[in-house]
């Protein structure tokens, strides 16, 4: 039967009992932190670029970045 798709199980030797579920409210994290300008963290370097970077810009220098190593 089992390769039928059906399970057989035995009969439940007491009565069937359901466990009550709790569940915590959520955490709350902390805000992130809001720069002003891109950041790209490499190890422990931190490129600063200028406020308005655009995403070519910080892909080119993410590719040289991992290029390098």
């Amino acid at each position: 039967m089992a390769r039928q798709g059906k399970l057989i199980l035995p009969a439940p030797e007491d009565a069937v009992e359901f466990a009550a579920v709790i569940v915590d409210p959520p955490v709350s994290e902390p805000p992130p932190k809001t720069v002003g300008r891109p950041e790209i963290v490499f190890g422990s370097v931190i490129i600063r670029l200028e406020e308005g970077a655009s995403a070519a810009r910080i892909a080119a220098i993410v590719r040289a970045l991992a290029a390098a190593t």
